[in-house]
């Protein structure tokens, strides 16, 4: 039976596509400056936060997805996609304008954006509950990789422009008031997503006859495939969404780079996102789910080793952290397509809002874990700052990388012993 998606003509679903991407570009920015960007980072530098404190942002994307994803489905489910899209936009919003202002708060400001952060990533999971399903509308089922990996793909050249050419208006050192600025501005054009939401006809969520919000949130939990696969995901995520803010963290608060240099790193790195994301359909297509998802795990592998070697006093040592963000970037886009492309293969098709809001909650608890326990670690006083080992002076931060280069290692044995990790 055809889904709602390809009883669209071609033509048609292509130019909704294709707005759902322009749409994205805009609403992506402030998610953007949050997960990947320098500002935000330099922005709690200028407020007094330390690497800790700094970390801890990383961690609130995956804290606020594991706690509140589910309640989202169930709000969607009671309110429907569109309101869920419009719900979503105003609360992410309000909590940017009020980080752009935390400064008012004198010496508590850098709590205060802590606390907006948090409170803005309370819009992310309502986000995701209604525009993954939003997706399935517009997008035949052969056709998920090749969307998610092209849709990525110009938002991250969209956003990695725009920001490296702010960066350096800003040059190394800005006003407070330049950082407050963009992030205002970011704020306002979430509201992008919802005015793309507004113009679609979409089908009524269907659910299974005589099944309330708790049973299907029960039959969700009961499908294995789909836990087997979102725990694998929790796992990896925690790995992969920790050397981004690390390394930049690192290059920040204890190599002393300034946000220019910091944010053309990172800028550079977005052409990982970018390159990444245009090859994504292809690779998917060609290797399959399975040889997918292990070569993205030996590069995460090899990556947080070679950053473990990156130390103070290295030869060209920024020229290299470029080159291992790149390739670290480009693994991320793939991981994050793979996700979203592969967790409709395991989701119930009549339960599909829970289905997939359980596996985004799953998946979610690795993005916390990748902030949390770098933050807890670096909080930590009886692990020195640094030790040395041999001539070389090895940081806290390069400890870490090391761990978890070994823990990258296990994971990626992991579906030669659990075969169901891997969607069929």
């Amino acid at each position: 039976m055809a889904t709602f998606a390809e009883q669209i003509p071609v033509g048609k679903r292509r130019r909704i596509q294709m707005w759902s991407i322009v749409a994205n570009c805009f609403g992506a920015l402030s998610e953007v400056m949050i997960d990947g960007s320098a500002f935000l980072i330099s922005y709690m530098a200028l407020l007094g936060g330390d690497e800790s404190l700094t970390m801890l942002l990383a961690a609130a994307t995956g804290a606020t997805a594991l706690i509140l994803q589910i309640p989202s489905g169930l709000i969607v489910e009671r309110i429907g996609l569109k309101k869920g899209m419009y719900l979503s936009c105003v609360v992410g919003c309000i909590a940017c304008l009020l980080m752009s202002m935390a400064v008012v708060a004198g010496d508590y400001a850098k709590y205060v954006v802590v606390a907006l952060c948090f409170a803005y990533c309370f819009s992310r999971p309502i986000f995701s509950a209604s525009w993954f399903p939003i997706v399935d509308t517009f997008v035949a089922p052969n056709e998920r990789g090749s969307y998610f990996g092209y849709l990525r793909f110009v938002y991250s050249i969209f956003a990695g422009v725009s920001f490296f050419y702010v960066g350096k208006m800003m040059g190394e050192k800005p006003p407070i008031e330049y950082l407050q600025a963009l992030i205002a501005i970011c704020a306002v054009l979430q509201f992008a997503r919802a005015i793309f939401v507004y113009f679609l006809d979409l089908p009524k969520l269907e659910r299974k006859s005589g099944n309330g919000i708790w049973t299907s949130l029960r039959s969700a939990i009961a499908c294995k495939r789909l836990m087997h696969f979102s725990v694998f995901m929790l796992l990896v995520a925690m790995i992969a969404y920790l050397a981004q803010p690390l390394a930049i963290t690192y290059l920040k608060q204890t190599l002393g780079y300034g946000v220019s240099t910091v944010q053309t790193v990172a800028t550079l790195g977005m052409l990982g996102t970018i390159l990444g994301n245009l090859v994504f359909g292809k690779l998917l297509a060609k290797l399959g789910s399975r040889h997918t998802i292990l070569l993205i795990l030996f590069g995460f592998v090899m990556v947080h080793g070679m950053l473990f070697f990156c130390g103070k006093g290295i030869p060209y040592l920024l020229e290299i952290i470029k080159g291992i963000l790149l390739l670290n970037y480009t693994l991320v886009a793939w991981f994050f397509a793979y996700f979203s492309a592969e967790m409709y293969s395991v989701a119930e098709k009549d339960n599909i809002v829970m289905s997939l809001s359980l596996c985004n909650t799953i998946f979610s608890g690795g993005r916390m874990l990748s902030g949390l326990i770098p933050s807890m670690l670096l909080a930590m006083t009886f692990i020195p700052t640094s030790i040395a080992l041999g001539d070389m002076e090895i940081s806290k931060i390069q400890l870490i990388f090391a761990m978890t280069s070994c823990i990258a290692l296990v994971w990626y044995c992991v579906p030669y012993v659990v075969k169901t990790v891997i969607p069929r």
